[in-house]
């Protein structure tokens, strides 16, 4: 085998393994700060995206939303949500830089420097009927690695219903969908099927949340167990939170201030693969 196959060779390995291993899971990062210190859980109302029936809680006036932050491994991720009345339009991106291509002889400099991004672009729209919310979206996605790229669809489909004011229940199915060919293989989408609780206790100025959740994803052989705590008092609410799953078992914790219209919320997780610290800034506004 000539230098130059050998290299081809090695880099397709490199590529498939980075696609199908890390690639489309960027569909699985929390997609805010609330979800990333609480856990994602399809019956957390509003500020978390697992689940498009309650995405933007049914309020009518106009919210825009914007969540910044570093995952696991230096990768940086950012949602962008404009939503009113039933439903609303998401952009998601997620993307690692200064990725380098070494082969396995030792070498001091790389033999190239590249890139991956996923990106994702949809909207959502949600129906009420008495205490049962339906929700739907349809997404476009991207994904590129060096100059490989995958283009597809994904749909979401979820359901919430509410017990009186203090307990609902959730389930969601999510990435739905298919994605073109590359480098011979079209990238498998991580479908994910999530079923949550929340339990909501209140006096006076403060209240309480509890929240536990189950998911099952297509790129893991076992369950994600979640479980997490909300306390809020008047317009401070402080988050904790923990993940246990077969490979990886996580805590995570957070803090929100609201003032008026607009709302800010911090989110933090430390996970035991040792890859680094997930941190998430949210900022809102809700417009009159």
């Amino acid at each position: 085998m000539n230098r130059n196959l050998y290299l081809l060779t090695v880099f397709i390995i490199i590529l498939n393994t980075f696609v199908f291993g890390i690639g489309t899971q960027f569909l699985s990062i929390p997609n805010t700060a609330r979800e990333l210190a609480l856990g994602i859980n399809p019956a957390l109302m509003g500020e978390s995206f697992s689940n498009p029936a309650v995405s933007n809680s049914h309020v009518q006036n106009p919210d825009i939303f914007i969540s910044h932050g570093s995952w696991i491994a230096g990768v940086t991720s950012t949602t962008i949500q404009f939503s009113k009345g039933t439903g609303g339009i998401q952009i998601r991106y997620s993307g690692i830089s200064d990725l380098e291509f070494r082969t396995g002889i030792p070498t001091d400099n790389a033999l190239a420097e590249f890139g991956a991004y996923g990106a994702s672009f949809g909207g959502f729209y949600s129906k009420q009927l008495g205490n049962n919310y339906f929700g739907f979206s349809l997404k476009g996605i991207g994904f590129q690695i060096y100059d490989e790229s995958s283009y597809g669809y994904a749909a979401d489909l979820g359901f919430t219903k509410i017990f009186g004011k203090y307990f609902n229940v959730g389930l969601s199915v999510l990435n739905i969908g298919s994605m073109s060919v590359l480098s011979k293989t079209a990238p498998n989408l991580p479908v994910r099927v999530l079923s949550g609780v929340r339990y909501l206790s209140s006096y006076k100025s403060w209240s309480n949340e509890i929240l536990f959740s189950i998911e099952k994803s297509s790129f893991n052989s076992g369950l994600i167990y979640r479980m997490g705590n909300e306390f809020t008092w008047k317009k401070i609410a402080i988050q904790v939170g923990t993940q246990l799953s077969e490979k990886v078992n996580s805590i995570s914790g957070g803090i929100r201030l609201r003032l008026g219209m607009y709302s800010f919320q911090y989110g933090v997780q430390i996970g035991s693969q040792d890859l680094g610290l997930s941190q998430m800034l949210d900022f809102s506004v809700r417009l009159p």
